[in-house]
Protein backbone atom coordinates (compact mmCIF):
# COMPACT_ATOMS: atom_id res chain seq x y z
CA UNK A 1 0.00 0.00 0.00
CA UNK A 2 1.80 3.50 -1.02
CA UNK A 3 1.49 6.30 1.65
CA UNK A 4 -1.31 8.67 1.74
CA UNK A 5 -0.83 12.20 0.80
CA UNK A 6 -3.14 13.90 3.62
CA UNK A 7 -1.48 11.54 6.45
CA UNK A 8 2.14 13.03 6.12
CA UNK A 9 0.50 16.57 5.40
CA UNK A 10 -1.29 16.68 8.90
CA UNK A 11 1.54 14.84 10.33
CA UNK A 12 3.84 17.10 9.09
CA UNK A 13 1.56 20.21 10.37
CA UNK A 14 0.77 18.40 14.09
CA UNK A 15 4.78 18.40 14.81
CA UNK A 16 5.76 21.75 13.39
CA UNK A 17 2.52 22.92 15.44
CA UNK A 18 1.64 26.10 13.51
CA UNK A 19 1.02 28.34 16.63
CA UNK A 20 5.00 27.44 18.26
CA UNK A 21 6.91 26.87 15.16
CA UNK A 22 5.49 27.58 12.04
CA UNK A 23 3.88 26.81 9.06
CA UNK A 24 4.30 25.50 5.61
CA UNK A 25 1.76 25.86 2.75
CA UNK A 26 0.11 23.16 0.48
CA UNK A 27 2.34 24.45 -2.72
CA UNK A 28 5.17 24.47 -0.22
CA UNK A 29 4.63 20.68 0.70
CA UNK A 30 3.84 19.17 -2.54
CA UNK A 31 7.46 20.87 -3.52
CA UNK A 32 9.25 19.71 -0.21
CA UNK A 33 7.37 15.90 -0.80
CA UNK A 34 7.96 15.51 -4.72
CA UNK A 35 11.96 16.33 -3.77
CA UNK A 36 11.84 13.41 -0.93
CA UNK A 37 10.16 11.18 -2.68
CA UNK A 38 12.65 11.39 -5.17
CA UNK A 39 15.84 11.52 -2.71
CA UNK A 40 14.17 8.16 -1.55
CA UNK A 41 13.68 6.44 -4.96
CA UNK A 42 17.38 7.40 -6.40
CA UNK A 43 18.71 5.91 -2.93
CA UNK A 44 16.89 2.66 -3.68
CA UNK A 45 19.57 2.44 -6.79
CA UNK A 46 22.59 2.91 -4.81
CA UNK A 47 20.99 0.39 -1.71
CA UNK A 48 20.49 -2.39 -4.03
CA UNK A 49 24.29 -2.17 -5.58
CA UNK A 50 25.23 -2.12 -2.04
CA UNK A 51 22.90 -5.25 -1.21
CA UNK A 52 24.60 -7.26 -4.26
CA UNK A 53 27.97 -7.42 -2.63
CA UNK A 54 27.14 -8.72 0.47
CA UNK A 55 25.47 -12.04 1.82
CA UNK A 56 21.74 -12.08 2.05
CA UNK A 57 19.58 -14.19 4.83
CA UNK A 58 17.13 -16.53 3.44
CA UNK A 59 14.79 -15.46 5.82
CA UNK A 60 11.70 -14.33 3.80
CA UNK A 61 10.84 -10.99 5.50
CA UNK A 62 14.19 -9.91 6.29
CA UNK A 63 16.22 -10.37 2.81
CA UNK A 64 17.12 -6.69 1.89
CA UNK A 65 17.71 -7.43 -2.16
CA UNK A 66 14.02 -8.78 -1.96
CA UNK A 67 12.84 -5.95 0.08
CA UNK A 68 14.31 -2.82 -2.12
CA UNK A 69 13.64 -4.69 -5.15
CA UNK A 70 10.01 -4.74 -3.73
CA UNK A 71 10.26 -1.01 -3.71
CA UNK A 72 11.70 -0.43 -7.25
CA UNK A 73 9.39 -2.87 -8.61
CA UNK A 74 6.20 -0.23 -8.51
CA UNK A 75 8.33 1.98 -11.08
CA UNK A 76 9.26 -0.92 -13.48
CA UNK A 77 7.15 -0.71 -16.68
CA UNK A 78 7.30 -1.20 -20.25
CA UNK A 79 6.49 0.78 -23.34
CA UNK A 80 6.56 1.67 -26.95
CA UNK A 81 8.79 4.51 -28.33
CA UNK A 82 8.14 7.41 -30.55
CA UNK A 83 9.75 7.34 -34.08
CA UNK A 84 11.65 10.24 -35.04
CA UNK A 85 12.08 10.09 -38.91
CA UNK A 86 14.63 11.60 -41.23
CA UNK A 87 13.37 15.45 -42.33
CA UNK A 88 11.46 15.71 -38.56
CA UNK A 89 11.77 18.91 -37.46
CA UNK A 90 13.74 20.14 -34.97
CA UNK A 91 13.65 23.65 -34.98
CA UNK A 92 11.50 26.31 -36.52
CA UNK A 93 10.64 30.00 -36.08
CA UNK A 94 7.85 32.57 -36.50
CA UNK A 95 8.13 34.13 -39.88
CA UNK A 96 4.68 36.05 -39.48
CA UNK A 97 2.80 36.13 -36.10
CA UNK A 98 -0.86 36.54 -37.46
CA UNK A 99 -3.39 37.67 -35.57
CA UNK A 100 -5.77 36.22 -33.40
CA UNK A 101 -4.08 32.91 -31.62
CA UNK A 102 -4.52 32.04 -28.42
CA UNK A 103 -1.46 30.34 -26.55
CA UNK A 104 -1.96 26.43 -27.34
CA UNK A 105 0.30 23.29 -28.07
CA UNK A 106 0.30 20.74 -30.31
CA UNK A 107 -0.73 23.09 -32.87
CA UNK A 108 -1.56 21.80 -36.66
CA UNK A 109 0.39 22.97 -39.77
CA UNK A 110 -0.20 22.67 -43.03
CA UNK A 111 2.20 23.40 -46.11
CA UNK A 112 5.86 22.53 -46.51
CA UNK A 113 6.95 19.37 -47.99
CA UNK A 114 6.60 17.04 -45.37
CA UNK A 115 3.67 16.14 -42.75
CA UNK A 116 2.54 15.56 -38.92
CA UNK A 117 4.63 18.71 -37.59
CA UNK A 118 2.96 20.23 -34.74
CA UNK A 119 3.93 23.47 -32.94
CA UNK A 120 3.40 24.95 -29.55
CA UNK A 121 2.71 28.30 -30.06
CA UNK A 122 3.64 31.48 -27.75
CA UNK A 123 1.89 34.33 -27.38
CA UNK A 124 3.40 37.69 -26.10
CA UNK A 125 2.15 39.05 -22.42
CA UNK A 126 0.22 42.28 -22.00
CA UNK A 127 1.91 44.58 -19.61
CA UNK A 128 -0.31 45.37 -16.62
CA UNK A 129 0.24 47.14 -13.22
CA UNK A 130 -1.23 45.65 -9.86
CA UNK A 131 -4.32 48.14 -9.19
CA UNK A 132 -5.09 45.87 -5.16
CA UNK A 133 -2.64 43.51 -4.26
CA UNK A 134 -5.21 41.49 -1.99
CA UNK A 135 -4.60 39.86 1.31
CA UNK A 136 -4.67 35.98 1.79
CA UNK A 137 -3.26 34.69 -1.16
CA UNK A 138 -0.29 32.33 -1.69
CA UNK A 139 2.10 30.97 -4.28
CA UNK A 140 0.18 29.28 -7.11
CA UNK A 141 0.62 28.88 -10.82
CA UNK A 142 -2.18 29.09 -13.77
CA UNK A 143 -4.47 31.13 -11.41
CA UNK A 144 -8.04 31.64 -13.29
CA UNK A 145 -9.15 35.21 -13.64
CA UNK A 146 -12.07 37.22 -14.37
CA UNK A 147 -12.36 40.69 -16.03
CA UNK A 148 -14.75 43.70 -16.48
CA UNK A 149 -16.02 44.71 -18.52
CA UNK A 150 -16.93 41.49 -19.79
CA UNK A 151 -15.24 39.99 -23.59
CA UNK A 152 -11.91 38.25 -22.96
CA UNK A 153 -10.89 34.92 -22.20
CA UNK A 154 -8.80 32.25 -20.50
CA UNK A 155 -6.01 34.56 -18.87
CA UNK A 156 -4.12 32.89 -16.02
CA UNK A 157 -1.50 34.01 -13.70
CA UNK A 158 1.28 32.48 -11.31
CA UNK A 159 1.38 34.44 -7.47
CA UNK A 160 5.45 34.04 -7.70
CA UNK A 161 5.90 36.11 -4.21
CA UNK A 162 3.58 37.29 -1.49
CA UNK A 163 4.13 38.64 2.00
CA UNK A 164 2.95 37.09 5.55
CA UNK A 165 -0.15 38.17 5.40
CA UNK A 166 -0.77 36.68 1.73
CA UNK A 167 -0.70 40.32 -0.26
CA UNK A 168 0.96 39.82 -3.93
CA UNK A 169 3.87 40.82 -4.49
CA UNK A 170 4.98 39.18 -7.26
CA UNK A 171 2.78 38.18 -10.17
CA UNK A 172 3.61 36.79 -14.02
CA UNK A 173 1.00 36.23 -16.75
CA UNK A 174 0.75 32.63 -17.57
CA UNK A 175 -1.42 32.39 -20.21
CA UNK A 176 -2.24 35.66 -21.83
CA UNK A 177 -6.11 34.22 -23.27
CA UNK A 178 -7.85 36.32 -26.47
CA UNK A 179 -10.01 39.49 -26.65
CA UNK A 180 -9.06 41.46 -23.74
CA UNK A 181 -8.72 45.60 -24.03
CA UNK A 182 -6.42 48.20 -22.60
CA UNK A 183 -7.60 49.35 -19.49
CA UNK A 184 -9.28 46.06 -18.59
CA UNK A 185 -9.68 45.43 -15.05
CA UNK A 186 -8.51 41.32 -14.11
CA UNK A 187 -9.11 39.77 -10.94
CA UNK A 188 -7.36 36.93 -9.81
CA UNK A 189 -9.08 34.02 -8.36
CA UNK A 190 -7.81 32.00 -5.93
CA UNK A 191 -10.16 29.63 -4.19
CA UNK A 192 -13.23 31.83 -2.67
CA UNK A 193 -10.45 34.47 -2.53
CA UNK A 194 -10.61 38.09 -5.20
CA UNK A 195 -9.66 40.36 -3.42
CA UNK A 196 -6.47 41.12 -6.08
CA UNK A 197 -6.74 43.19 -9.63
CA UNK A 198 -4.66 43.64 -12.28
CA UNK A 199 -5.01 46.69 -14.72
CA UNK A 200 -3.85 45.63 -18.17
CA UNK A 201 -1.84 48.20 -20.41
CA UNK A 202 -0.66 47.17 -23.70
CA UNK A 203 -1.75 43.90 -25.57
CA UNK A 204 -0.37 41.38 -27.95
CA UNK A 205 -3.59 41.09 -29.99
CA UNK A 206 -2.80 37.62 -30.48
CA UNK A 207 0.33 37.59 -32.11
CA UNK A 208 2.22 34.55 -31.93
CA UNK A 209 5.50 35.99 -30.64
CA UNK A 210 7.51 32.16 -30.20
CA UNK A 211 6.85 28.24 -31.84
CA UNK A 212 8.72 25.39 -30.11
CA UNK A 213 8.01 22.04 -31.96
CA UNK A 214 5.39 19.65 -30.21
CA UNK A 215 5.71 16.95 -33.02
CA UNK A 216 8.56 17.09 -35.51
CA UNK A 217 6.32 15.41 -38.52
CA UNK A 218 8.49 13.75 -41.31
CA UNK A 219 9.53 14.42 -44.27
CA UNK A 220 10.41 18.53 -44.02
CA UNK A 221 13.21 20.42 -45.64
CA UNK A 222 15.15 23.16 -43.62
CA UNK A 223 13.73 26.97 -45.13
CA UNK A 224 9.90 25.32 -45.43
CA UNK A 225 7.36 27.32 -44.64
CA UNK A 226 4.41 26.28 -42.92
CA UNK A 227 1.25 27.62 -42.07
CA UNK A 228 -0.13 27.61 -38.33
CA UNK A 229 -3.76 26.51 -37.84
CA UNK A 230 -6.27 28.30 -35.85
CA UNK A 231 -6.51 32.62 -35.08
CA UNK A 232 -6.83 34.20 -38.31
CA UNK A 233 -5.16 30.93 -40.38
CA UNK A 234 -2.38 33.98 -40.99
CA UNK A 235 0.72 32.76 -39.03
CA UNK A 236 3.83 31.18 -41.28
CA UNK A 237 6.86 29.86 -39.28
CA UNK A 238 9.69 28.56 -41.04
CA UNK A 239 12.05 25.34 -40.55
CA UNK A 240 14.99 26.20 -38.78
CA UNK A 241 16.43 22.62 -38.79
CA UNK A 242 15.64 19.02 -39.19
CA UNK A 243 16.84 15.13 -38.13
CA UNK A 244 19.26 13.38 -40.44
CA UNK A 245 18.81 10.32 -38.89
CA UNK A 246 16.37 8.05 -37.93
CA UNK A 247 15.99 7.46 -34.51
CA UNK A 248 13.81 6.39 -31.42
CA UNK A 249 12.55 8.80 -28.74
CA UNK A 250 11.79 6.58 -25.74
CA UNK A 251 9.01 7.60 -23.26
CA UNK A 252 9.36 10.64 -21.19
CA UNK A 253 8.88 8.86 -17.66
CA UNK A 254 11.69 7.40 -18.31
CA UNK A 255 14.35 7.14 -15.05
CA UNK A 256 16.75 4.00 -15.98
CA UNK A 257 16.81 2.29 -19.05
CA UNK A 258 16.26 -1.60 -19.06
CA UNK A 259 16.23 -3.94 -22.09
CA UNK A 260 14.83 -2.87 -25.53
CA UNK A 261 13.24 -5.87 -27.26
CA UNK A 262 12.22 -6.43 -30.99
CA UNK A 263 9.13 -8.16 -32.32
CA UNK A 264 8.59 -9.41 -28.14
CA UNK A 265 11.11 -12.14 -29.13
CA UNK A 266 14.80 -10.78 -29.25
CA UNK A 267 17.15 -8.57 -27.10
CA UNK A 268 18.61 -5.66 -28.64
CA UNK A 269 22.11 -5.55 -27.57
CA UNK A 270 23.36 -2.05 -25.97
CA UNK A 271 26.80 -1.02 -27.86
CA UNK A 272 28.73 1.78 -27.51
CA UNK A 273 29.29 4.51 -30.81
CA UNK A 274 33.17 2.85 -31.20
CA UNK A 275 32.35 -0.43 -30.80
CA UNK A 276 29.87 -0.03 -33.82
CA UNK A 277 32.48 1.35 -36.21
CA UNK A 278 34.24 -1.65 -35.34
CA UNK A 279 31.57 -4.28 -36.07
CA UNK A 280 30.05 -2.71 -39.19
CA UNK A 281 33.77 -3.09 -40.73
CA UNK A 282 32.77 -6.81 -41.48
CA UNK A 283 30.02 -8.83 -43.05
CA UNK A 284 30.08 -11.31 -40.44
CA UNK A 285 29.33 -9.01 -37.58
CA UNK A 286 27.25 -6.29 -38.92
CA UNK A 287 24.09 -5.83 -37.18
CA UNK A 288 21.30 -7.50 -38.89
CA UNK A 289 17.45 -7.98 -38.22
CA UNK A 290 18.10 -11.50 -36.06
CA UNK A 291 20.97 -9.67 -34.21
CA UNK A 292 20.02 -6.17 -33.67
CA UNK A 293 22.06 -3.94 -31.85
CA UNK A 294 21.27 0.02 -30.37
CA UNK A 295 23.08 2.95 -29.17
CA UNK A 296 21.58 5.27 -26.26
CA UNK A 297 22.80 8.67 -26.43
CA UNK A 298 22.23 11.80 -24.89
CA UNK A 299 21.01 14.37 -27.74
CA UNK A 300 23.70 17.51 -28.53
CA UNK A 301 21.16 20.02 -27.65
CA UNK A 302 23.17 22.78 -25.96
CA UNK A 303 21.50 25.80 -24.18
CA UNK A 304 23.85 28.25 -22.22
CA UNK A 305 26.12 25.14 -22.39
CA UNK A 306 23.86 23.06 -20.59
CA UNK A 307 22.65 19.69 -22.35
CA UNK A 308 19.10 19.68 -22.52
CA UNK A 309 18.43 16.87 -24.78
CA UNK A 310 16.51 14.19 -24.24
CA UNK A 311 18.40 10.36 -24.41
CA UNK A 312 18.11 8.97 -28.13
CA UNK A 313 18.14 5.40 -28.99
CA UNK A 314 19.45 4.36 -32.07
CA UNK A 315 18.55 0.83 -33.46
CA UNK A 316 20.74 -0.88 -36.22
CA UNK A 317 20.29 -1.99 -39.01
CA UNK A 318 18.61 1.01 -40.10
CA UNK A 319 15.90 -1.14 -41.81
CA UNK A 320 14.18 -1.55 -38.41
CA UNK A 321 11.84 1.93 -38.80
CA UNK A 322 8.62 0.64 -36.75
CA UNK A 323 8.31 2.23 -33.47
CA UNK A 324 5.40 -0.60 -32.82
CA UNK A 325 8.16 -3.11 -33.56
CA UNK A 326 10.28 -1.87 -30.48
CA UNK A 327 9.68 -2.51 -26.50
CA UNK A 328 11.37 -0.34 -23.75
CA UNK A 329 11.60 -2.13 -20.52
CA UNK A 330 12.04 0.49 -18.19
CA UNK A 331 12.06 1.80 -14.34
CA UNK A 332 9.94 5.41 -14.59
CA UNK A 333 10.05 8.42 -12.23
CA UNK A 334 7.92 9.09 -9.51
CA UNK A 335 4.53 11.16 -10.30
CA UNK A 336 5.12 14.49 -8.44
CA UNK A 337 3.35 14.18 -5.11
CA UNK A 338 0.58 16.92 -4.56
CA UNK A 339 -1.70 17.71 -1.55
CA UNK A 340 -5.03 18.62 -3.60
CA UNK A 341 -7.21 20.82 -1.89
CA UNK A 342 -10.20 23.45 -2.39
CA UNK A 343 -11.09 26.91 -0.01
CA UNK A 344 -13.85 26.28 2.60
CA UNK A 345 -16.31 28.83 3.25
CA UNK A 346 -13.83 30.42 6.51
CA UNK A 347 -10.57 30.28 3.65
CA UNK A 348 -9.32 27.24 5.04
CA UNK A 349 -7.73 24.47 3.22
CA UNK A 350 -9.76 21.57 2.56
CA UNK A 351 -8.31 18.06 1.62
CA UNK A 352 -9.86 16.61 -1.92
CA UNK A 353 -8.72 13.63 -2.95
CA UNK A 354 -9.96 14.54 -6.35
CA UNK A 355 -6.93 16.54 -7.60
CA UNK A 356 -4.38 14.72 -5.09
CA UNK A 357 -1.61 13.04 -6.18
CA UNK A 358 -0.76 10.41 -3.43
CA UNK A 359 3.11 9.12 -2.79
CA UNK A 360 4.32 5.85 -4.62
CA UNK A 361 6.49 4.78 -2.18
CA UNK A 362 5.46 1.97 -0.13
CA UNK A 363 3.91 2.57 3.48
CA UNK A 364 6.97 1.43 4.89
CA UNK A 365 8.69 4.45 3.95
CA UNK A 366 6.56 7.19 5.70
CA UNK A 367 8.57 7.45 8.47
CA UNK A 368 11.43 8.40 6.74
CA UNK A 369 9.22 10.89 4.09
CA UNK A 370 7.68 12.59 7.22
CA UNK A 371 11.25 12.73 8.77
CA UNK A 372 12.88 14.22 5.30
CA UNK A 373 9.74 16.80 4.67
CA UNK A 374 10.38 18.31 8.12
CA UNK A 375 14.21 18.64 7.95
CA UNK A 376 13.25 20.53 4.81
CA UNK A 377 10.63 22.25 6.16
CA UNK A 378 12.88 23.08 9.41
CA UNK A 379 14.54 25.62 6.68
CA UNK A 380 11.51 26.67 5.05
CA UNK A 381 10.61 28.53 8.05
CA UNK A 382 13.74 29.13 9.50
CA UNK A 383 14.05 26.71 12.82
CA UNK A 384 17.08 24.93 13.46
CA UNK A 385 16.05 22.85 15.81
CA UNK A 386 13.13 21.32 13.74
CA UNK A 387 16.29 20.83 11.40
CA UNK A 388 18.86 19.33 13.47
CA UNK A 389 16.09 16.91 15.31
CA UNK A 390 14.72 16.13 11.71
CA UNK A 391 18.05 15.31 10.36
CA UNK A 392 19.53 13.60 13.10
CA UNK A 393 16.52 10.92 13.05
CA UNK A 394 17.19 10.48 9.04
CA UNK A 395 20.54 9.69 9.96
CA UNK A 396 19.47 7.01 12.61
CA UNK A 397 17.57 5.39 10.31
CA UNK A 398 19.95 5.30 7.66
CA UNK A 399 22.37 3.52 9.85
CA UNK A 400 20.07 1.20 11.37
CA UNK A 401 18.54 -0.15 7.80
CA UNK A 402 22.26 -0.57 6.18
CA UNK A 403 24.22 -1.69 9.71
Amino acid sequence: MAINVNTVYNTVLSILNKEQRGYITPDEFNKLATQVQLEIFENYFEDMNQQLRVPQTTNEYANRQKNIDDCISIFKTIAKPTLVGVGSVTAASITNGGTGYVQSVNVPTTLGSGSGLTLNTFISNPTFSITNPGTGYFNSTNLPTTVAPPGGTGLTVDITSVSSTGVIQGVNINNPGLNYAATNVITIVQGANTTATLTLNTLSNGVISSVTVNNGGSGYTVGNVVNISGGGANATATVNSVNDVLYFLPPSNLHRIGTVIYKDEKEIERIERNDLLQINLSKLTKPTTTYPVYLYEQASQNVNGVNTGQSHIYVYPTTITSASDISISYIRKPADVVWGFTVGTLGQYVYNTANSTQFELLNTEQNEVILRILAYAGVVIKDPQIIQAAANAVQTEEVNSKS
